[in-house]
This record gives C-alpha cells, structure tokens and sequence, in this order.
C-alpha cells in the first residue's frame, strides 16, 4: 500500500468520530495576566520523533492545529521544557503555571489567540524512557493516571484527557546499525528502513496510545486472531522480552483468548481493531486495545479497553468510575445490600487529573452497592453493556454517568453519589479534599522500574 493511500484510508476511517468531538468537556478557563488561560480543543497533531544512534539523543517536532472558542492564552502541557514555540508563525514561549485550585501543573502560551483555528509548532528534546544501546534504541510513551501530567504530555506536547485528537507520528531512526521494531496500537506504515508513519484513530486521547519501539530481535512473540461476535477477525499481538517472560506467552495466550470470550458475552463486541499486549512488571496500565501487564492483572487491563479506553473518563474526578467497574468485576461482580463510610471520588478540585485510589477499594464496594440498588431491574451489568453500545469512544463526566444511570433505570441516584463519592458535596462545589492513597493491586510501575522493561 502506497503512503498516500494509506493516509487517506486512516482519514476517512476517523473522520465520523473526530466530528463529534465534543469541546463541552474542556475544563474551564481561568484568570491569567490581562485575560484568560483557555483550554482548546486540539484537531491534528503531527509529531515528528527523531532517534540519533550516532549522538545518543532524541527530539520531538510537534506540529498542533487547535481551535480556540474563546480569545485567551491558549493551555497545552509538556514536561520537558520547549526549546522552540511558535503560534501561527510568531515566535513565542510556555509558561509552566499552576492551576488556580493548585490541583495541577500546565503550560500557557505567552501569546494570546483569537477565537478560530490555529498552528502550534513546537519543538522539544525526548529525555523519558529512551536508552541507546547496541546500534539501535528502546523507547516507549507508558503512561500513569496515579500521578499527573504521566499521559503523553511526559513525552511530547499534548492537551489534556477531556480533548480526543487525530494523532500521527512521523518516526525516525538516524545511524541505524539494524532494524527497529515497532509495538503500538497505531497503523503502522514502513517507509523505508529507517522511517516508519504510525497513524492513530481520532477518538484517541493524551492516554490511549501505546508506543514501544526496540532493536528487531529483542522481543519474542506470539500472534493468533480472535473472532468477535460482530464477525470481525481481531488480529492478537503478545510480546515479551526474550530473557523474562517469553516462557509464559502460550500460558498469556490463553488467558487472553478466556478473558475476550469473557468480556464479548457480558458487554459486547471488542471496541478496538486488535489486540496488543506486553508482558513485562508487576501491575498494568491500559491503553485502547492495548496494555503492558503481568499475567494476574491481564484481565483487569483488558476489561479497561471497554471502560477506560471504550467508555472515555473525561478528567480526574471521572477516572475513579472504570477503575471501580473493574476491580468490582476482579472481585467477581459481588451484590451488596448495605455500605459503610462515604469517599471524595468525584469531589477532588475541577483541574485534577489523577485518578482517586479510592476507586479499587471502596469504589468497587459502591459498584456492588449500586448492584444491589438495580437489582430488581436486572443489576449494573445490563446498564454496563448499554453504555458500551451507545457511548462508546466518547468521554464523560461523573455528572453523566449518573444522568444515564437515572435515563436507564428511570429512578434518581443523585443522593446515592452524594452521599457515597462526593462526601456530601454538590458537584463542582470546588471541594479542597485531598486524594485517597488507599492501597490497591493495579499499581503502576515508577519510571525507574519501566527502564528496566524497555
């Protein structure tokens, strides 16, 4: 297939979805020198990724058309400081701010923009989870809800969750001594021996791709397909490092073909187009259609392709739902009739973005109670299974899924969420309440650990 077809198909495959994005989730501007810092909606992102073997370095050009419904200084995040801004061709910088509920840390342009469309070029070193060694490169964009700003925003300029994107990477291996391999849940094209243009679809956001490139022979792999309930073929992808767990890949291989059968019969057909899957540490994060995981938490990570990365949380006070779904189905979907104490999942300041821990616990015990309060019209599985059918790819705030939990079972659960996740608050009262830090078995690994997996 030639680079131009290919690029069309991706287009027009994406092109529905990226229509409907929906800027209703942007979090709110807020007061910054003579005006506004405003959240903007990102349309295209082009990332131009470059790999030097030679100089043992990487760098990043990110090329972001937005628009803007507002007049302001437009908000975007990077963790490694720019060494090049530039809005609509001017030369500008990014500030690193703190947000005014001090909740969390972004960048703003110095440069204000109209209401419209506008071009963001920026350019920036890659610092995180790169390691040259032996004539090629391991690098990989993993990310954490558990800790901010650890989405894609930890390697290359990017928005925040609310904002879905049409995404492409445009990668590069300078002074190759042998081929690289590339793992992603993207459509990859190879274009020549050191170049590869990695299209991802538009519901994607800063925490649904996954990027993981190594030296061709690193890794062993195991490759099958599955065939859905809708009649799709879903093309299976496990891979671990040769010295670890390629032992264990037939063993994973028939988790993963168990935890699919699973997960189709109770919510529906798979959302995504394959199946990729790293096995390496302890713990998991997932990714649309995709996850690094040990074989414990496989299930966990796969069931978050239809809530996480099927049924979308639009900020932090909304991440604690997927991760309280999933570990209430870890548990084995228990009925309770009765809870005791109450949380502040949904109740954390307006910008947070990480996601309460509160939710593996005490949200799973919330999920069985609502179980038990639905379980004359059936329990919170048909409602689950709805979801994935009618919001599917698209984000949503706490708010909603109540809304929906109410057109559903045409009864009222405001005082119920209140009462149990807002630590008797009304929604976005601008609660100050700090994040739980309960102990759960999805941990996610320190920057430290995933180095060691690259």
């Amino acid at each position: 297939m030639n680079r131009l077809l290919f690029l069309v198909l991706v287009f027009f495959s994406s092109l529905s979805i990226a229509d409907e994005n929906n800027t209703n989730h942007a979090p709110r501007a807020f007061a910054h020198r003579d005006g506004n810092a405003v959240f903007v909606d990102f349309t295209r992102a082009h990332y131009e990724i470059t790999y030097d073997i030679d100089a043992k370095s990487a760098r990043v050009l990110a090329e972001i058309t937005f628009l803007s419904n507002e007049e302001g200084y437009p908000v975007f995040d990077s963790v490694a400081s720019p060494d090049s801004v530039m809005l609509d061709g001017a030369r500008t910088v990014s500030r690193e701010i703190r947000t005014p509920d001090q909740a969390t840390t972004l960048r703003v342009l110095d440069q204000k923009a109209g209401k419209g469309e506008h071009l963001l070029r920026i350019e920036l070193p890659l610092t995180e989870l790169v390691d040259f060694r032996s004539g090629g490169v391991r690098s990989a964009f993993w990310t954490s809800d558990l800790d901010e700003r650890n989405f894609l925003e930890r390697y290359v300029p990017a928005n925040f969750e609310f904002d879905q994107v049409k995404m492409d990477f445009l990668v590069r291996f300078k002074g190759l001594s042998k081929p690289q391999s590339i793992y992603t849940n993207g459509s990859v094209l190879r274009l020549d021996q050191e170049t590869f243009q990695i299209a991802f679809p538009a519901h994607f956001t800063a925490s649904s791709l996954f990027f993981h490139t190594v030296p061709e022979g690193v890794m062993n792999e195991s490759r099958f397909s599955l065939k859905s309930s809708d009649g799709r073929v879903i093309p299976v992808l496990l891979y671990a490092q040769k010295d670890s767990w390629s032992a264990q890949l037939e063993r994973l291989g028939e988790r993963v073909r168990t935890v699919f059968r699973e997960l189709e019969a109770d919510y529906g057909p798979f959302p995504h187009p394959s199946i990729l899957v790293y096995q390496a540490g302890a713990g998991g994060m997932e990714y649309c259609g995709a996850t690094m995981t040990d074989f414990g938490s496989l299930g966990h990570e796969l069931f978050h392709s239809y809530f996480a990365r099927g049924v979308m949380p639009a900020n932090g006070n909304s991440g604690w739902l997927d991760e309280a779904l999933a570990s209430w189905r870890d548990n084995g979907y228990p009925t309770l009739n009765a809870l005791s104490g109450s949380s502040g999942m949904s109740s954390h300041p307006n910008y947070t973005r990480i996601t309460d821990t509160a939710a593996y616990s005490f949200g799973a015990r919330f999920m069985g109670f609502l179980d038990g309060e639905t379980r004359g019209k059936g329990g919170m599985k048909p409602f689950m299974r709805e979801l994935v059918a009618t919001r599917i790819l698209k984000p949503m705030f706490v708010e909603e899924f109540i809304e929906w939990m109410e057109d559903f079972y045409q009864q009222s659960f405001q005082d119920t969420f209140k009462r149990y996740t807002y630590k008797s608050r009304l929604p976005f009262e601008g609660t100050s309440s700090s994040l739980q830090t309960e102990s759960h078995p999805h941990r996610k690994m320190s920057l430290k650990e995933l180095r060691a997996h690259l």
